[in-house]
């Protein structure tokens, strides 16, 4: 029985990235050592039906090293959330939850440092895109080689998705409508808003 929590689809999680990009790259060894390190991803078109996705790191950071050896890794993401009070509703017979978005990642890294380059502007061009005065690589010209020379990029190529989207899909229409109204978090009300759109339309 699938979970009324799971994603509609791979779009869903794709989303999660692009909007919440800085994960949690864990890679754990044999011994049981845990090597990790927040890192930002991006989402690119997949390739053979695979999930893959782009980021840089450090070349200091122990993770080169180690997934150079053991590529395998896990990846996580945490998307908006928030505590949810049962004083938001006319019937108080509930009690106190959590609305959350969140997806962990089973991941082969390549180290790749023929796409640096593309990372790293990838990655600003996300992130300054729509800004008034948005920030260009170009404006560091005279010391962008030195540097991306610190930084290697990789790519992950994904194996595994396992997603927990727990956003009222379990409550009443009307109960959705009043979480709707309490939330202030303006990404979590889209997230709800989109999750259980088909219910709410259909008792509009």
């Amino acid at each position: 029985m699938n979970s009324p929590f799971a994603p509609r689809s791979p779009e869903d999680v794709a989303t999660l990235v692009r909007t919440c990009p800085l994960a949690w790259l864990v890679s754990v060894d044999p011994a049981g050592e845990v090597l990790s390190s927040q890192l930002p991803l991006l989402v690119l078109p997949p390739e053979d039906g695979e999930m893959l996705l782009l980021g840089h790191m450090a070349r200091t950071n122990p993770l080169v090293a180690r997934l150079g050896e053991r590529p395998r890794a896990a990846i996580l993401f945490q998307g908006p959330n928030a505590y949810v009070s049962p004083s938001w509703y006319a019937d108080r017979d509930s009690a106190p939850t959590w609305i959350y978005v969140n997806a962990t990642l089973t991941a082969d890294i390549t180290l790749r440092a023929d796409l640096t380059d593309r990372a790293i502007n990838l990655l600003v061009h996300q992130m300054e895109q729509g800004r008034p005065e948005r920030w260009r690589v170009t404006e560091i010209a005279h010391r962008y080689a030195a540097l991306r020379d610190r930084v290697i990029g990789f790519t992950a190529t994904i194996l595994k998705v396992d997603a927990r989207f727990k956003l009222a899909q379990d409550e009443a229409p009307p109960v959705v409508r009043e979480t709707l109204d309490h939330l202030e978090d303006d990404a979590l009300v889209r997230w709800v808003a989109a999750m259980n759109a088909e219910r709410l339309e259909a008792e509009a």
